[in-house]
């Protein structure tokens, strides 16, 4: 009975842990990160279309579903769906992510910049 009780306890310290470490998000300075890397090629207004998609309401949609862009194969026959954890995988590695994709941008690789880009992507809607 003892120990199972340690067992217990070593589970929810490993999971405090790993909670700990998830970066907090902030949507402000994802705005910034936003103007710095994406806007380059994406919009964040609705069906504003540029040389990428419009990124407004991304956060829930399936990849390669925005209207009036034209997406790989790639893109358009993935059942992935935008959700922070996708998103930040693909935010990592797009390539990786989907492999085929037009999106050529080789990702960010800092986890806190993405958390607080993928804050900022939920704020569109």
């Amino acid at each position: 009975m003892k120990s199972s009780y340690f067992v217990a306890a070593i589970i929810l310290v490993a999971a405090a842990v790993v909670v700990s470490r998830a970066p907090a998000q902030n949507a402000s300075v994802g705005k910034k990160v936003f103007e710095q890397r994406c806007h380059i090629c994406h919009f964040p207004v609705p069906g504003r279309q540029y040389i990428g998609p419009s990124l407004f309401g991304v956060v829930g949609r399936h990849i390669g579903r925005e209207p009036d862009y034209h997406y790989s194969k790639a893109d358009l026959t993935t059942d992935m769906v935008f959700d922070p954890k996708t998103l930040d995988r693909y935010i990592k590695s797009p390539r990786g992510t989907v492999p085929g994709t037009a999106m050529t941008y080789i990702g960010i690789k800092d986890p806190q910049m993405r958390a607080d880009l993928i804050a900022y992507l939920e704020t569109l809607h």
